[in-house]
């Protein structure tokens, strides 16, 4: 017998929905942002649904637990940028949701600092044309790059990290040596 009623017994059922997981979740997704339940209970009552520190504890620690009626699973939802179906929803895919979109993040900016290095080597490349060209100006040239890239540096403050900051992840290291592996692979014989 399945737990929906109206299905049938060996169909597959949407994952059960319940008041338990949205209370667990609410726990779950607060810690993972590190906020405390003060926090959460400040972003609540910001977003339009008034609550308090108390409210919050009760809901995730209570015995029993405090009910949470649909305009605070609404509000819940929107402050953790869920549907109300995820907030809803069984606890445990909460991570991959994290995992994904960090992912995302990381190889978005990845693109752009590859998009960013092109550029930058395009610009020299540029630079040394010129300074082939007219060899004669190619120390007023660079002295005139060093003296602005100096001054930005004086006003951004140092550059204190480095674009081979993707080699401190081992995800990224075994990724690049995948993908040498299949550059490798695809490299005619003679």
């Amino acid at each position: 017998m399945t737990d929906q009623p109206g299905q049938p017994e060996n169909s597959p059922t949407a994952p059960a929905l319940s008041e338990e997981h949205a209370a667990e979740r609410v726990r779950l997704e607060r810690e993972y942002l590190g906020w405390s339940t003060g926090e959460l209970a400040k972003r609540m009552t910001a977003a339009g649904y008034p609550m308090n520190q108390s409210s919050v504890w009760r809901i995730e620690s209570g015995e029993p637990r405090r009910r949470i009626n649909l305009d605070e699973a609404i509000g819940f939802a929107k402050v953790f940028s869920l549907t109300l179906e995820e907030f809803l929803g069984p606890p445990e895919p909460s991570s991959d949701k994290h995992i994904s979109q960090l992912t995302t993040e990381v190889v978005a900016r990845y693109r752009f600092l590859l998009d960013l290095l092109q550029s930058t080597n395009s610009v020299f490349d540029a630079v040394d044309q010129y300074n082939a060209i007219f060899p004669q100006h190619a120390k007023e040239l660079n002295d005139r790059i060093v003296r602005a890239l100096s001054e930005e540096s004086r006003r951004r403050g140092p550059v204190r990290v480095s674009p081979l900051i993707f080699f401190r992840f081992p995800a990224f290291a075994e990724a690049k040596r995948q993908a040498e592996r299949l550059q490798g692979d695809a490299t005619p014989e003679v």
